[in-house]
């Protein structure tokens, strides 16, 4: 009984043509944030404000056509759930952000030589100046692999981002959903 109740909340919710619909934004969100990632680079701002600013804009467009498109025949007042999508991808993006800076710091660890290494941790005396600090105050320059850890970043953050916004800002559960039915 309680797999089953599990099973129905937390699995079944991405079986649906909401889901599907979801998806869909969510990759239009990711061409976002990559384009804005590659234009703010080629700005050079530096990498983490970057991958900040790109997540911020990609949460906004997908709040926009979420809203419009795939929970559209949800009421529940738009500032609210305004307020609510973003609180919850806040989340979402806290787990982005930190996979995004430590995926750049695993591609500096696999790619660059040894000396290099040395050189970027110098003067970092503590493991918090190391492992912490450098990486979100001075990242490594790790060329196009930033756009990988970002994608990274992404897909950690996503199925956070839909069970809640699902389940709460939209409030799903609650009433019987039209676009609900299962995807064959």
């Amino acid at each position: 009984m309680l797999f089953r109740r599990l099973f129905q909340r937390f699995v079944l919710p991405f079986f649906t043509r909401r889901f599907l619909k979801f998806a869909i934004v969510g990759a239009s969100g990711v061409l976002v944030n990559l384009g804005c990632l590659a234009l703010l680079r080629a700005l050079s701002v530096q990498i983490n404000l970057a991958s900040a600013i790109a997540i911020e804009l990609s949460l906004l467009s997908n709040f926009a056509v979420n809203y419009l498109w795939t929970f559209r025949d949800v009421s529940g007042g738009w500032l609210r759930q305004a307020l609510r999508f973003h609180l919850v991808c806040l989340g979402g993006a806290v787990f982005q952000f930190s996979s995004f800076v430590i995926m750049n710091v695993v591609w500096m660890l696999l790619l660059w030589s040894g000396d290099a290494r040395t050189e970027y941790f110098a003067g970092a005396d503590t493991m918090f100046e190391r492992w912490l600090w450098r990486p979100l105050m001075s990242p490594p320059e790790v060329g196009a692999w930033v756009f990988l850890s970002q994608l990274i970043g992404i897909g950690c953050g996503m199925v956070w981002n839909y069970l809640l916004n699902f389940y709460w800002t939209w409030s799903v559960h609650k009433r019987a959903e039209p676009g609900g039915e299962h995807v064959s």
